[in-house]
């Protein structure tokens, strides 16, 4: 069994890297020196919690003169670390996409759904395509929505590999148009290869646990 947990959740179970990822947000960028007087934890401290932060892809240094001598370190968010904070991108979007069906018709939904999925797969496929061997393909998946914010649970058994995806980026969005779990598929079946058959078994919007999708090892 593998997993692929989002970079999130070592957020949520560590107090000190909220207080780190938090003041970064509310300061712009911060050394390591004002980060240790922020949250009241040793310079080393710090460094080992910014370590894991960079790692996931949530915070980045910059260097900055300080006229003679070596130059010191700002940290400060990525733009992927938005991800992190409450927004109302989500009922914007179906807004948005609810004035679409009102206005343009339920078929420009779906157009829309299917020129994303056309669009992710043209800068995806290169990278899948050189990938020969399936469980490589697979696991590339399962490790490209987990970058993308998923908890992602990856098994196998003698048939089938098991992906299973237990949150859902835009759930209003998924529940009201049921095109995106569509759009999730295609892409999926799209990037490990048209010849290998995928089945969507069960989606969250249908009220299940997870997204499960079994990826025959044998065609």
């Amino acid at each position: 069994m593998w997993y692929f947990e989002c970079m999130f959740m070592e957020l949520i179970d560590n107090p000190t890297r909220k207080a780190i990822t938090l003041a970064l947000k509310k300061r712009g960028s911060l050394s390591v020196e004002e980060l240790s007087k922020v949250v009241r934890i040793t310079p080393m401290g710090v460094r080992q919690h910014l370590l894991v932060l960079e790692r996931n892809g949530i915070v980045e240094y910059i260097t900055k003169r300080r006229g003679v001598g070596r130059p010191g370190y700002l940290y400060r968010l990525t733009e992927k670390a938005g991800g992190l904070f409450p927004n109302g991108y989500a009922d914007f979007s179906l807004d948005i996409l609810k004035d679409i069906e009102k206005y343009e018709g339920r078929e420009k939904v779906d157009e829309l759904f299917r020129r994303r999925t056309e669009r992710i797969v043209s800068e995806k496929i290169k990278t899948f395509s050189e990938k020969s061997v399936l469980s490589q393909r697979v696991s590339a998946l399962a490790e490209m929505l987990s970058s993308e914010g998923g908890i992602v649970e990856l098994e196998e058994d003698d048939k089938d590999f098991k992906l299973k995806q237990f949150n859902c980026p835009l759930p209003k969005v998924a529940s009201r148009f049921r095109e995106a779990c569509a759009c999730d598929f295609r892409l999926l079946q799209a990037l490990v290869g048209e010849g290998v058959p995928i089945q969507q078994q069960q989606t969250l919007a249908d009220g299940a646990l997870h997204c499960l999708y079994l990826i025959p090892k044998e065609t």
